[in-house]
Parts: C-alpha cells; structure tokens; sequence
C-alpha cells in the first residue's frame, strides 16, 4: 500500500521525487502533438533483440487523444522536432498507456537523451528506493 502511494505521488509530481527538467522538442504521436505534460514517463529501454527503445507512458488525456486520431490504425508513426523517431504497435497504448517505440536510437545514451527531449524530466524512479 505505502508503494503504491508512493507511486501516485511520484506520477502526480510530488515533491518526494523533483527530477532535473530539460529542453524538450514537438513530440507527436500519429499526428497529434503531445505536451510534455501529457508524458507521464518517458526511457530507454532495451528492444526483444537488445537495441535501445523507448517507452513512452502517457496521461490519460493523451492516450484518449491519440486514440481519436489513429481511429483504426495498427501501428503509431512517432516523430520528434517533425523527424520520424520510429513507430508503436497501437495495441501497447490501448493495453496500458504506454508507447513501445522501436527505431534507430544509436546507443543508450541517446536514446535515453531523446526520452527526456519527450518528457522533460529523467524518468521516473522503478520505486522509491532508486531515487
């Protein structure tokens, strides 16, 4: 129970965890812009074939608007600054909220660098005890 509240204070933008922010770019998501207030959490993750990946977690308010825009579509163009970053399977946003994005990162420090271009913020922690 203290875990998931501890959760909902990180996701909600508690003081208990105040990440560095950072400059962020035009995030779209099957043609609709995405505010970094809409990014909930934003890493680099490594890929089934272990190359760097993003997963994008987004509010509610930004899955809902996505979800209006891509009415039907299997796969999610991403772009970052109008440059295609790559795609996410529509299925991994309607399951959870969250963007599997799979494209040409380079290594995990850029990768990781492009998340907080997404989010404005590192991500957040895996639990309390990471911070």
């Amino acid at each position: 129970m203290i875990a998931a509240l501890g959760l909902a204070l990180l996701l909600t933008g508690s003081a208990a965890w105040a990440g560095a922010a950072y400059p962020t770019g035009r995030f779209a998501v099957a043609g609709v812009g995405v505010a970094p207030a809409q990014v909930l959490d934003a890493r680099a993750l490594p890929d089934a074939g272990g190359k760097p990946s993003l997963m994008v977690t987004l509010t509610a308010a930004g899955v809902a608007a996505v979800k209006a825009a891509a009415k039907g579509a299997t796969d999610l163009a991403v772009t970052l600054d109008g440059k295609p970053l790559g795609a996410s399977p529509a299925a991994a946003l309607a399951d959870g909220g969250a963007l599997q994005i799979s494209g040409e990162f380079g290594d995990y420090a850029a990768a990781s660098a492009t998340a907080r271009r997404i989010s404005g913020k590192d991500p957040v922690p895996e639990s309390l005890g990471d911070e």
